[in-house]
């Protein structure tokens, strides 16, 4: 799935949480148009597409939420797998 850039609402979302991009299954990746081009945060994003793929949308939001509850944001496994893509190393 290529990233497409974030409406207004989405926009205003991202920017007021402090993110670049989101994905949302089965709708798509959303990223503000100036970080469009970022290598990173494209893979980071586009590994949670494949997690979503994986997992299909009901279970990837539920398992999701259950990890930043359990772990944390920066702690969710989820997260650690999308930062490791992020390099290309997974």
């Amino acid at each position: 799935m290529n990233p497409r850039p974030a409406s207004h609402a989405i926009r205003w979302f991202l920017r007021t949480f402090g993110y670049g991009g989101i994905t949302l299954p089965p709708v798509g990746i959303f990223i503000l148009a100036e970080r469009i081009n970022e290598t990173a945060l494209v893979r980071h994003e586009q590994r949670h597409w494949l997690q979503y793929k994986m997992l299909g949308a009901r279970r990837f939001y539920l398992h999701y939420i259950w990890f930043t509850i359990r772990y944390g944001y920066r702690n969710n496994p989820m997260e650690i797998e999308a930062r490791e893509a992020e390099l290309g190393s997974v």
